[in-house]
């Protein structure tokens, strides 16, 4: 049986602080980077993580500690549902750098089978694995403990792939907090096509930032994505969404739209009426929160107009986040997306119908 290279991207890793890890899914044969110098060295190609993962210090007692269930991973989803056969994994040009060992976990929808256990692999050289054919979507890759590897492709059978419609194209955007480094538009447009951070990014003053997007009729949401592609070091912590049905003017409530409230240890409440105003000129300090520790949390005064579709869910650097669960599905003709507290976004999709 003829198998054929199936279509991949990175999803998520744990750690690829020497390279650009989005590398070690395209398909072709890993250059040699031989006297090729970053900041951090020698240039490889593919994924390398930090060092010493399974080792910790203790100071105290003049002592280490090792954790030999300590692993790196990395996470490639497929772009269409396939049959895997047979997994390459290389580390060509890895030569006293590489990941001693692997193991392969497939996942489809809600269920995975570990496919290849703790295999061991060698420096600078392609590896060849052959499982028993396997239907996935994702494909997690477990290192054991650390190191390199300069590519892995999945091999089988591809299923029939389209790419499904982004509701955002669609969209009027406005109420836009902060486009400093770039518009909410670019992320709509936001497909990874370039090898450095693009997107919308707002500056570092921000303290909550937001945009409304406005549909030709009501949709009802499938899928939601927030790619963080390649921003590393400047993606926000968090993401909310929030829906507003046709049967409200969109002018006339946004001032009651969930805005966001300090908590001091008291269990004082304050909601600032400009937050970012108040975080960036610390006007905590003289609202009788002064200088000790408090929560910021997501306050939404109406619920019953802006319903809570994702009200808060955490993001990560250079993660395709993927949310499918929402506290609501009602049909809505808008959408409210913040993020907290700022930073960068490559990618945002909507997937879904609209409601005729």
């Amino acid at each position: 049986m003829s198998l054929e290279h199936l279509e991949s991207f990175l999803i998520a890793y744990s750690d690829s602080a020497f390279t650009n890890p989005h590398e070690v899914a395209l398909d072709r044969a890993p250059p040699d980077r031989a006297g090729q110098f970053t900041h951090m060295g020698a240039q490889y190609w593919g994924f390398e993580t930090s060092r010493h993962i399974a080792t910790s210090i203790d100071v105290a007692n003049q002592r280490f500690s090792f954790d030999p269930k300590a692993h790196h991973y990395l996470k490639l989803g497929l772009t269409a549902r396939a049959q895997v056969a047979e997994i390459h994994i290389d580390t060509t040009w890895f030569t006293g750098n590489h990941v001693p060992s692997v193991s392969v976990i497939l996942e489809d929808g809600e269920s995975s089978v570990e496919v290849l256990t703790k295999v061991s692999l060698s420096p600078d050289q392609s590896h060849k694995f052959q499982i028993s054919p396997t239907y996935a979507e994702r494909c997690l890759v477990l290192c054991h403990q650390e190191g390199g590897i300069a590519r892995v492709a999945l091999m089988g059978t591809p299923g029939q792939w389209s790419e499904r419609h982004n509701l955002l194209e669609d969209a009027d955007i406005s109420f836009v907090s902060n486009d400093h480094y770039g518009h909410p538009r670019d992320a709509v447009r936001g497909k990874r096509l370039e090898q450095h951070m693009k997107g919308w990014e707002s500056a570092r003053s921000g303290f909550g930032e937001q945009a409304v997007f406005s549909f030709p009729s009501p949709i009802e949401i499938r899928q939601f994505v927030v790619d963080t592609y390649l921003h590393r070091l400047n993606a926000p912590l968090s993401c909310h969404l929030f829906g507003l049905t046709d049967t409200h003017n969109l002018v006339e409530v946004i001032n009651h739209k969930p805005r966001w409230a300090l908590k001091a240890a008291s269990g004082q409440l304050t909601l600032p009426e400009d937050f970012q105003d108040y975080m960036s000129n610390q006007r905590y300090l003289d609202d009788g929160l002064g200088d000790q520790a408090f929560t910021i949390e997501l306050h939404n005064p109406a619920p019953g107009i802006w319903l809570p579709l994702l009200p808060f869910a955490p993001l990560y650097p250079d993660r395709y986040h993927i949310f499918e669960h929402f506290e609501l599905t009602s049909p809505v003709r808008h959408l409210l997306f913040l993020h907290y507290p700022n930073g960068g976004i490559h990618g945002l999709k909507v997937h879904g119908d609209y409601q005729i």
